[in-house]
């Protein structure tokens, strides 16, 4: 019985359970906000048709893979009553970003729908660095 109560608080402790500060915060949202200036910069290349639709698209998807990977750690972190409105709003963004890399994602040769989506990225990156700056 006693191994087994050690091994559990030794999980614990292990897993970093408790709730998500700023510190552990800050570097999601920073990954977000790159992510949203390299789609910028991608979906400004599509716009102006200066990369291959086969790179455009792959690169879209591993961004957005990126960016839903922080969505789930977000998602699944309780945070800390400081940042609880920070992480609500990471996880918006995230969210938001993720729908943008999709649709470059699925329309890598649309030059008129990029330059929507990078206007759409360059204010979710501008957001982003806000927010990071908060932390």
């Amino acid at each position: 019985m006693f191994n087994l109560v050690l091994t559990v608080l030794f999980a614990v402790l292990l897993c970093g359970c408790g709730p998500m500060r700023a510190d552990e915060l800050s570097p999601s949202v920073d990954t977000l906000a790159f992510s949203a200036a390299d789609g910028e910069l991608l979906a400004r290349d599509v716009a102006r048709d200066r990369t291959k639709t086969t790179f455009a698209r792959a690169h879209a998807r591993e961004l957005g893979e990126a960016v839903d990977h922080e969505a789930e750690k977000l998602n699944d972190a309780e945070p800390a009553a400081q940042v609880g409105n920070e992480k609500a709003e990471a996880s918006a963004l995230a969210d938001e970003i993720s729908t943008a890399l999709g649709q470059l994602q699925a329309s890598p040769g649309d030059e008129q729908a990029a330059r929507k989506t990078q206007a759409q990225l360059s204010k979710l990156a501008e957001r982003a660095d806000r927010l990071a700056g908060t932390l």
